[in-house]
């Protein structure tokens, strides 16, 4: 049957509206100003505690990949991990078969095996680990046993300890040293001044993608990525893709805007967000945008933001770069 001219003209009005409702900003998610402010001084708070806070990433001084076999750690220079010279000439050795890697303690030396979860930790979240609790002393332990999400088996000598990575079928060892000069140089984060001009309330655009990510190692993952979030700046409207799962309940933002390499990190920087309201609205608030590890130690994986995350604007919100 051939529509009518009232059939047509209803079409044509319904996607009219439709563009309309999809171009016109989301109803806005309000806040307090004095709220505002005291949430995200909270958050810088804590992201300072949590830098400072033994085994954070200020504490990172090696990232070494390792080669199947058998690898010597110690302070002695033939190690094949070498360690701080307070370190014992010879610690233990690690074994490693397909992404297995398996702890073995030189007979006489301390070392004590824990649970760590520390550079797990979602930034700001003021999740700072108690003070650890005595370990007990090993011989052996397989450091990429499955603990839960987020947690890893720690490895334990005086104030240096190390964990095992796996990124896709490779595994390092990441080392850390909680004397490590980096903890003095540190005085906290410095920051752009809170502003609820750079709190947005977002529209959640969904969509089935699969992104691109790039990370530091110049290496490539394939993420989910279930949504854009759309927002108005001035007479411009942006989007930023987000990655994540819905099981997660949160999102991360991986973004570049034309501050970064100048005032904040050229890696660009983080940010999380809750997932959409009733009404497909999503708090954007970049006051919350924090620097990735990378900022922090060379030693880290980072990802980088993709070639849809990058703005042509220059965020003055968040964490800027560290100068040390």
């Amino acid at each position: 049957m051939r529509p009518t001219t009232r059939t047509l003209t209803a079409t044509v009005a319904a996607a009219a509206l439709l563009v309309v409702a999809c171009d016109r900003a989301p109803d806005p998610i309000p806040i307090e100003p004095a709220e505002h402010a005291r949430a995200v001084e909270a958050f810088a708070a804590a992201r300072d505690a949590e830098l400072a806070a033994p085994d954070s990433w200020l504490s990172l001084i090696g990232l070494h990949w390792l080669e199947p076999g058998e690898t010597t750690v110690g302070s002695a220079p033939e190690s094949g991990i070498a360690l701080p010279e307070r370190a014992a000439p010879r610690v233990g050795t690690l074994t490693v078969a397909g992404t297995t890697v398996r702890w073995r303690s030189e007979p006489g030396v301390l070392v004590t095996q824990g649970v760590d979860s520390t550079l797990a930790l979602e930034a700001g979240s003021g999740a700072i680990p108690p003070a650890p609790t005595p370990e007990p002393a090993v011989e052996e332990a397989e450091l990429t046993a499955d603990i839960g999400p987020g947690r890893s088996v720690v490895i334990r000598h005086g104030d240096l300890d190390w964990i095992a990575i796996r990124r896709g079928e490779r595994v390092a060892l990441r080392v850390r040293d909680n004397a490590s000069p980096v903890y003095a140089a540190f005085h906290g984060v410095e920051r752009y001044p809170a502003s609820l001009g750079w709190r947005f309330t977002a529209r959640w655009v969904p969509h089935e993608k699969t992104v691109s990510v790039p990370n530091v190692l110049g290496t490539v993952s394939e993420e989910p990525s279930p949504a854009a979030l759309e927002f108005r700046v001035g007479d411009e409207v942006r989007r930023l893709n987000v990655v994540g799962a819905p099981e997660h309940g949160r999102y991360m933002l991986v973004f570049a805007d034309a501050t970064s390499g100048g005032e904040t990190y050229g890696g660009g920087r983080y940010l999380w967000v809750d997932g959409p309201d009733g009404q497909g609205r999503v708090v954007l608030d970049f006051n919350y945008a924090y620097n990735p590890p990378c900022v922090w130690t060379p030693y880290a994986t980072c990802p980088l933001p993709t070639r849809d995350n990058r703005l042509d604007i220059r965020v003055e919100a968040g964490e800027k770069s560290w100068a040390h």
